[in-house]
This record gives C-alpha cells, structure tokens and sequence, in this order.
C-alpha cells in the first residue's frame, strides 16, 4: 500500500489518553496540569476533584510528598506515631488545614466517597492496623480552590486535562513519576516545511491519501 505524496498531516495520539483528556471535570477525577502550565505551585501537579459545581471546585494534589512528619504537623491528634506514610501538600490554600484520603472496601463512618474505594475521612481519623500506612491512608496539608467559573476558564485556556482517577496513583508509592504517566502526549504536526518543495507544489485531490 502506497500513500500519494503531498502535504500530509501526522497525528501522534495515544488512543485511550486522547479519549481520557476529553473527561468533563467531577469528583472523583484528576486535573492533570499541561506542559504549559508553570509556576511553583501547580506545574506538573496531579489533583484529585473533591468537588465540583456551580460554587467551584476543591481538590488535593496527590503527587507531591512533603519532607515533614504527620505527627509534628497534627500534635492534637493521638495514635499518628505509628503511622509510616508521608505527609502530602494537598494546594496552596488554608495552609493550617488537614484532609485525609482513606483506601477502603466499604464506607467508614463520617467518610464521604470520593471514586471507587476512595473515601475522605476526618483528618483525626484513627490510624488502625488495617490503615496505618500510605498505601492506605494519606494525609494533605492544604487544598487547590477554585472560585465559581474559575477552573473553566483555566480549562478552556488548556491548562488542565481532565482524566479519569485510579487508586493507583491516589496511593503510588511513587509520585514522582505520575504526573509524566498521566499526562496526555503532544500532538505532533508536520508543517509545509517538512514537505519537499516539488511535492508540496502538487495540487491536491479528493483521495490524495488514500492507497492505490
């Protein structure tokens, strides 16, 4: 099979990441910043939606571990020496505030649901032998916010795509890398300039890709 010379368009796309980008926002889906997307604060950021409606929206960064101990950062609450994982900047906003996200097969008490097995608890959440670690339970430090209208402005700029979440990368045990996983690949054009001058001189026609 041959194709007809002449000003061709080349469209790389990861199929199932092409369909994922194209998510409207929920909760219980992540907010993967563009490569265009800069600043200290959410380049190359995974948030977790907790909610999103007409009043806004709130999520938690999920890929961006904090070099500090649970039990400094929460010294009213008892039981958070055992607890191995660490603590999570979860945004920007109300810095001296706790959010925790907990892996469970059932609904605990007091825990709304987030996707899945993914439950919010309160942050004073006792750290039990089933939960004591972050491959079940972790704990964030802040949120992301956004104003009513807010964050669709930023997606209709093209600074967040919008993918479906996994307990997977909620709970990696290395986040360092689940941003460059999640991140949808570029679109790669070839341009007139990449054409042979004699090539992109020929008239095209109905057909001109198709195979003889």
């Amino acid at each position: 099979m041959r194709l007809f010379p002449g000003i061709l368009l080349f469209i790389i796309l990861d199929v199932c990441n092409a369909a994922s980008a194209t998510e409207i926002p929920a909760t219980g889906r992540f907010l993967v910043a563009s490569e265009s997307l800069r600043g200290p604060f959410f380049a190359e950021t995974v948030i977790l939606l907790l909610q999103y409606d007409e009043a806004g929206a709130v999520g938690l960064v999920v890929n961006r571990p904090m070099n500090a101990a649970l039990a400094e950062a929460m010294p009213d609450f008892s039981g958070l020496d055992e607890y191995t994982g660490s603590l999570y900047w979860g945004g920007p906003v109300d810095l001296n505030t706790i959010r925790a996200l907990l892996r469970a097969e059932s609904r605990p008490e007091n825990a709304a649901r987030i996707f899945d097995g993914v439950f919010m608890v309160p942050p004073d959440y006792a750290v039990t032998d089933d939960a004591d670690d972050a491959s079940k339970l972790r704990f964030f430090l802040g949120y992301a916010g956004w104003a009513a209208g807010q964050l669709d402005s930023e997606l209709a700029e093209g600074s967040w795509h919008v993918v479906p979440a996994s307990t997977e990368f909620v709970f990696t045990d290395n986040p360092a890398n689940s941003w460059r996983k999640l991140v949808p690949p570029k679109i790669h054009r070839a341009s007139t300039s990449d054409v042979p001058a004699q090539q992109s001189r020929r008239p095209l026609s109905v057909g001109s890709a198709a195979a003889e």
